[in-house]
């Protein structure tokens, strides 16, 4: 691929927002992060344009520029085993003949992982998977980093979010859950505390004992009146 200076670059990028061509551009800005981001993955501005996109600042890469590259590679090749509107089965080989293995995914793996457009474009969606898979299964030395379709990028913002929202837990601890229980003056504050944490679930006794110790309070308060 030839060699673009950043000026060159830019006017590259102006010259495609401005053509219209791209209605998912909004911007020369816009352009330019495509085209570095194809830059980064070996692909000339053109199909960069045309076969990544940007989601959540994260590039993504068409699955017919990642079935390209792997052709391309000089080391490796595919074949399409099966593809229909139930499953994909792709094996990857690595030149001349060795089969490094098989990728497959199905139509029930695509509803599991909840794939867009799996209904409209059963065929399309299935070869994406399976060949981003493949792809970093048995060939991810063709890309500078790990790369995926668009089609998987929910799943993989899903599985970020989880993995986030696990590391900002605070860790806990014996004494800071029967504080928590402390605090609880009714039986309904101790129910909220306990679905708000699936940890609590550790503490099952203790929250046993703090209801029944609620359940009593309850009682004599309904005594006293």
């Amino acid at each position: 691929m030839q060699s673009l200076t950043i000026q060159d670059n830019l006017s590259v990028a102006k010259t495609f927002y401005e053509s219209g061509m791209f209605p998912d551009i909004k911007s020369s800005s816009q352009a330019m992060v495509k085209i570095m981001a194809g830059k980064e993955f070996g692909i000339e501005p053109f199909a960069a344009m045309s076969g990544i996109h940007i989601i959540s600042g994260k590039p993504t890469i068409g699955a017919g520029l990642m079935a390209q590259r792997v052709k391309k590679s000089g080391k490796y090749t595919y074949n399409v085993l099966q593809l229909n509107d139930s499953i994909c089965e792709i094996e990857f080989i690595q030149l001349p003949k060795t089969i490094l293995g098989k990728s497959t995914f199905t139509i029930e793996d695509a509803k599991k992982a909840g794939t867009k457009n799996i209904d409209r474009f059963p065929k399309n969606m299935l070869f994406a998977r399976a060949i981003s898979n493949g792809v970093r299964w048995y060939t991810p030395d063709i890309y500078e980093s790990v790369v995926y379709v668009p089609e998987e990028m929910q799943e993989v913002e899903q599985l970020n979010q989880t993995i986030q929202q696990a590391e900002v837990l605070p860790q806990l601890t014996d004494e800071a859950v029967i504080h928590s229980i402390e605090c609880c003056e009714t039986l309904a504050d101790l129910k909220a505390l306990y679905n708000s944490d699936s940890r609590f679930a550790n503490y099952k006794q203790l929250f046993s004992i703090a209801k029944t110790k609620l359940n009593d309070i309850q009682k004599d308060d309904l005594q006293s009146k």
